[in-house]
């Protein structure tokens, strides 16, 4: 598959599930856009729990919160968005 992704001087965006559920993906999309940024490239997609605790390794026993954050990642689709100024 071919993707317009550049992957130079950009930065990612992950939409959580919860936003996709409640339907506001687009507001934050559009408040991106607004304010100046490009987005270069766009996928939703799921993630498996494997790829989350290896994306969010480095909170592992830092952020109290980790496990619910792990969970919360792994409950639907999320969004990632390459944005570039």
């Amino acid at each position: 598959m071919q993707t317009t992704a550049v992957m130079n001087n950009c930065t990612l965006c992950l939409i959580k599930p919860h936003i996709i559920k409640e339907g506001l993906a687009g507001q934050i999309i559009d408040t991106i856009l607004r304010e100046g940024f490009e987005i270069s490239a766009m996928e939703m997609f799921n993630l498996s729990r494997p790829v989350i605790e290896e994306f969010y390794e480095v909170y592992k026993g830092v952020l109290p919160e980790y496990v619910p954050l792990i969970e919360h990642m792994s409950n639907g689709p999320v969004i990632a968005l390459e944005i570039r100024q």
